[in-house]
């Protein structure tokens, strides 16, 4: 008899957890098809990086919830100002932004162009953060604004092998050879970008004065437009080339150019992905599936 009573007296106690946890399940799964019906026939315009895969991304997300997704390729460098001068004049034209997450950090969170990221999240194995493998890298900063979704191997130096083909060049110190002053091209680094990174590199290996030497004493032809470095090591001559992206150099091969120009895969630079919201984006409905998808196990 006790023992019957102390099962009814559990079984009392934990109806309550129960129909918590059941009201906590109808409670997310309202919300996540509220916004699916909402954000159908929506449109959504997305920022994205050059690579190809996020474009085919986003066509499937579009295609999986009746969306119209309209990926626009965009480098940093044309996206920051940009949004900055569009949010200025009370213009919210984009939902959402994957790429490289420096600038996103660096630049666009302090001019609160971002959206803190938590507010969008509806789906539980992305909002129960014992789901992920280190919670301590999922946020590129502390406002949240930024999701960092992997971590890449980048080369961001090419060689024109048809220029001084008989310097070697395999080590950082061979940047500082005289035989290539005024051979060497880079994206300027003033600002984050690909040359920032592989110079980082060079810092983090050499020291500060190597970067000295290397401009002070190597003429070096320093451009803001990309596409005047992409001719610079194609065609103009340039030796060496710092901070060209890797998709303009796989665009150039794939079309069968760029016969003598190699990526120097011994001086490689670590660079995170992630995904941002900008503030006040004009489909939010889009935008909140776009994030909850793109982060669930299936996306």
């Amino acid at each position: 008899m006790y023992a019957r009573l102390m099962a009814i007296l559990a079984f009392a106690f934990l109806l309550p957890l129960l129909a918590g946890g059941a009201a906590h399940a109808q409670a997310w799964q309202d919300e996540w098809n509220a916004t699916v019906a909402k954000a159908k026939g929506q449109s959504f315009s997305i920022i994205v990086a050059g690579e190809e895969a996020f474009q085919i991304l986003v066509a499937e997300f579009g295609k999986k919830f009746g969306i119209n997704a309209q990926p626009t390729v965009m480098r940093p460098s044309q996206a920051l100002p940009r949004m900055r001068t569009e949010q200025a004049n009370g213009q919210f034209v984009w939902d959402a932004w994957i790429g490289g997450t420096s600038n996103m950090v660096n630049e666009a969170v302090p001019a609160g162009l971002l959206a803190p990221l938590e507010q969008y999240f509806i789906l539980p194995e992305m909002k129960e953060a014992a789901n992920w493998r280190n919670t301590e890298y999922l946020f590129g900063n502390s406002g949240k604004h930024v999701f960092t979704h992997s971590n890449k191997f980048e080369f961001y130096i090419l060689r024109n092998e048809s220029v001084l083909p008989d310097v070697k060049v395999e080590t950082w110190d061979d940047f500082l050879n005289p035989k290539l002053k005024g051979k060497i091209a880079m994206r300027d680094i003033s600002v984050p970008n690909a040359g920032n990174f592989a110079m980082a590199t060079m810092y983090g290996a050499k020291g500060p004065d190597a970067l000295r030497k290397l401009f002070t004493e190597q003429d070096v032809k320093v451009f803001t437009n990309p596409q005047q470095l992409e001719q610079a090591i194609y065609r103009g001559g340039m030796a060496l080339s710092i901070g060209l992206e890797t998709f303009l150099y796989d665009k150039c091969r794939a079309e069968g150019g760029c016969k003598d120009v190699k990526l120097l895969k011994q001086f490689g630079a670590m660079i995170s992905h992630g995904i941002s919201v900008p503030r006040n984006p004009p489909h939010p409905e889009a935008a909140k599936l776009w994030v909850n998808w793109f982060l669930s196990k299936e996306g």
